[in-house]
């Protein structure tokens, strides 16, 4: 029987309203709007299908619909799933007892699900999102409900989703005196996707290297000292610092950017002088949950079961 290793990341999700709803509307009210009207949709057996995709004519589809959204007044939750119609080629399935293939378009089409919980107890939104590599991320959640809050609704101008970082991102923006080494490995398909800023300054050669000879990956190593340099020889580098306290403070007020990357590390040097490591894909608050049998959490309840002590106490911490 096979265990699961089950990661959730935790996230502030804010609406803004347009400038003449601001006596009217705050963020959470927004949200509840945003939720009512979905659920609404879903009572009626109509679903709200998002292509996230639909002005990006060189990648397929990526179709995504609010599947549930349970309201827990008392407790200030919101429990909800999210999917993603898998796009490209299709499996098949085999019935039991049966040696052949049957394509799944006879019975639908083929979704991932993600699980995810809202919490509104402060004056703005919580977010804890399963990490699922397949399903719906944490940008196609702030997607979805600003497409709804803006253009169905006509209530939100703008939508901010922040990920909730360690305390070493923190630590490497306030103490970065130089940058020694540097490797970034993304998939170039995935650079058109990053912030057009970020893109622009730093990541144009490697675009236009990716869309020339269209390799899977594109690694950069970039080392700005010389091997066994001495501490005392060492310049500070400061374009370099630049750059990575610039793409670091994006990350953190931008955090979809990040799940653009297959790794992106940063040896640095500290005002103290000491050498030490930022791995950016390990600085996520995160809840992590290890041999977990998935038989055993079909329901939301289940879902919520596993996360909800960790929650109410990463809430409480932001009291």
């Amino acid at each position: 029987m096979a265990l699961n290793t089950l990661k959730f990341h935790l996230l502030s999700l804010t609406f803004t309203p347009y400038s003449y709803l601001k006596n009217e509307l705050d963020s959470n009210q927004i949200l509840f709007k945003v939720i009512t009207q979905l659920s609404k949709e879903l009572q009626a057996g109509n679903g709200y299908v998002i292509d996230k995709h639909e002005h990006q004519k060189k990648e397929n589809p990526r179709e995504i619909f609010l599947t549930s959204a349970v309201i827990l007044p008392r407790e200030k939750r919101i429990k909800c799933t999210m999917a993603l119609i898998r796009s490209g080629r299709q499996p098949k399935i085999k019935p039991k007892d049966q040696f052949e293939l049957v394509p799944i378009e006879t019975l639908g089409v083929v979704v991932e699900e993600t699980h995810f919980f809202i919490d509104y107890n402060l004056s703005y939104a919580i977010l804890c999102v399963e990490y699922h590599h397949h399903g719906p991320r944490y940008a196609d959640i702030e997607f979805y409900f600003r497409r709804v809050a803006r253009d169905v609704l006509k209530i939100s101008k703008t939508t901010s989703m922040n990920m909730y970082m360690n305390n070493k991102l923190t630590d490497v923006l306030s103490n970065l005196k130089n940058v020694l080494n540097l490797e970034v490995k993304i998939k170039p398909k995935k650079i058109a996707q990053m912030d057009k800023d970020i893109v622009g300054n730093y990541f144009l050669g490697m675009n236009d290297f990716g869309n020339k000879i269209k390799p899977k990956f594109v690694r950069m190593e970039a080392y700005f000292q010389s091997p066994g340099q001495s501490k005392t020889s060492k310049e500070i580098n400061i374009p370099a610092v630049k750059m990575v306290t610039n793409l670091l403070t994006k990350f953190k007020a931008r955090p979809f950017n990040i799940d653009c990357f297959e790794d992106f590390v940063v040896k640095y040097e500290d005002k103290e002088g000491k050498e030490d490591f930022f791995n950016l894909l390990k600085g996520k608050e995160e809840f992590i949950y290890e041999n977990i049998e998935m038989n055993n959490i079909t329901k939301r309840k289940h879902w919520y079961s596993l996360i909800v002590n960790d929650f109410n106490n990463f809430v409480s911490s932001k009291t």
